[in-house]
């Protein structure tokens, strides 16, 4: 069963400004003004999936204005079962909500934020 797992993240995705999203060269590069109006920028390695949602949908564990690794992930799971990720990889599943705005979820190796 999948849970979600709070993480500190380096960031707030709490009251920020919709995001801007874009993929560059296989790497995903996240773009926002958070709840203090500090503009953010996170880059996400070897991606393998990311995908936007303007909905909200949570799992056992999840909060609705925070950054999460979900654990034990279908998704995941899914992309190893057809080959798109090898079961020896570091791949993770992470999901960021940005409450009233909408959830970013990325299957990649890991993330850094720009300082």
């Amino acid at each position: 069963m999948e849970r979600a797992e709070i993480i500190d993240s380096g960031f707030s995705t709490a009251d920020s400004e919709f995001p801007d999203i874009n993929i560059v060269e296989g790497d995903l590069v996240l773009r926002f003004k958070d709840w203090q109006e500090v503009q953010r920028e996170v880059f996400f390695s070897d991606v393998v999936a990311f995908k936007w949602q303007t909905i909200e949908t949570f799992i056992e564990g999840e909060e609705y204005d925070r950054s999460h690794l979900i654990k034990d992930s279908s998704w995941l799971a899914e992309h190893i079962k057809q080959g798109e990720v090898g079961e020896q990889e570091e791949c993770k599943h992470f999901k960021f909500n940005f409450n009233g705005n909408g959830q970013l979820e990325v299957i990649c190796n890991g993330f850094t934020v720009k300082m």
